[in-house]
């Protein structure tokens, strides 16, 4: 026989957006107090917040301005965010969860999201190209 979890075991879901992974190398900068920039490399978006891998974090309750962009350039979005939680990882590194001032807008979004693979056609274009390994010999 075996007993149902107790409330406290289970998880309570608290995000009120759904959230997105972002295509790889989805880098947020953040303005610092008069210092460069702090770079966080992005782990989950959603329209009212982000969670991103950083180095040296602000601390919690902490309001910047800043920046999502693609690592190897292109056009940025503003964001303003103020800072949920800091967590430490095991590597040094933290994991800072942020909330977004103003809502991301689903293009913005968008922008950050690699494109869903489109299916591949044979030659002569009947239909999915089907892989079969190349012959022995």
């Amino acid at each position: 026989m075996t007993s149902a979890p107790s409330p406290s075991a289970i998880a309570v879901e608290r995000r009120i957006a759904p959230r997105f992974q972002p295509a790889f190398r989805t880098i947020c900068r953040l303005e610092m107090d008069g210092a460069r920039p702090a770079i966080g490399l992005v782990w989950n978006l959603s329209e009212s917040g982000v969670s991103m891998l950083m180095a040296g974090p602000p601390k919690p309750g902490a309001e910047l301005k800043g920046e999502l962009a693609a690592e190897d350039g292109g056009v940025g979005v503003p964001v303003s965010i103020r800072v949920v939680h800091v967590r430490p990882t095991t590597t040094g590194d933290y994991v800072l969860g942020a909330r977004f001032e103003t809502p991301l807008a689903a293009k913005d979004i968008k922008a950050f999201l690699v494109a869903p693979a489109q299916p591949t056609r044979t030659t002569n274009g009947n239909g999915p190209k089907n892989w079969s390994p190349p012959p022995k010999g």
